[in-house]
């Protein structure tokens, strides 16, 4: 029963995600501090955050800068292809070029993955041993980000990240 209720707390809140909020491109805000009270498996907003705090620990490892603010508009494009790839069970990038095209950027890049109980920094350390990855992950004009994550019907955590230049 605990485990239904938790399901249908996480698709209540992916509801909430992925409504539109007005003009996609308008808005930026902070990367937040992490929230400890709260159960990132449960709280998938946490969850995201966490994916972000993670990989700016690993870039800063790397003396590069954080990258500190979410894109609206690129979090857009990084939510809804975390629900597509949940929905329906594929594992592949998407052409770029809409979001850069959408999102007035100069510059996108992507990153997936996929896993059973995966938690936050057991996604960054998969795309961290991953060179391609690893390589979108540690761009130094990196300074956008959009992130999705999503639960399959598998109970995998499918995740999105999207990291973008404005410049």
């Amino acid at each position: 029963m605990a485990r239904l209720a938790a399901t249908f707390a996480l698709l209540a809140l992916a509801l909430v995600l992925v409504l539109p909020g007005g003009s996609a491109s308008a808005k930026v805000w902070k990367v937040p501090a992490p929230d400890t009270s709260l159960d990132p498996l449960t709280h998938l907003t946490e969850y995201e955050n966490r994916v972000v705090i993670g990989i700016n620990k690993a870039r800063k490892a790397h003396d590069l800068t954080p990258v500190r603010y979410f894109s609206s508009c690129v979090d857009h494009f990084s939510e809804s292809w975390a629900r597509h790839l949940a929905d329906t069970g594929l594992f592949e990038h998407r052409n770029q070029n809409k979001i850069l095209r959408k999102c007035n950027l100069s510059w996108v890049g992507e990153t997936l993955v996929r896993g059973t109980l995966i938690t936050p920094g057991q996604m960054v350390k998969a795309w961290m041993h991953s060179p391609e990855h690893r390589v979108i992950i540690l761009k130094k004009r990196a300074n956008r980000a959009g992130v999705g994550v999503r639960l399959d019907s598998q109970g995998r955590f499918v995740g999105v990240l999207n990291f973008a230049d404005t410049r």
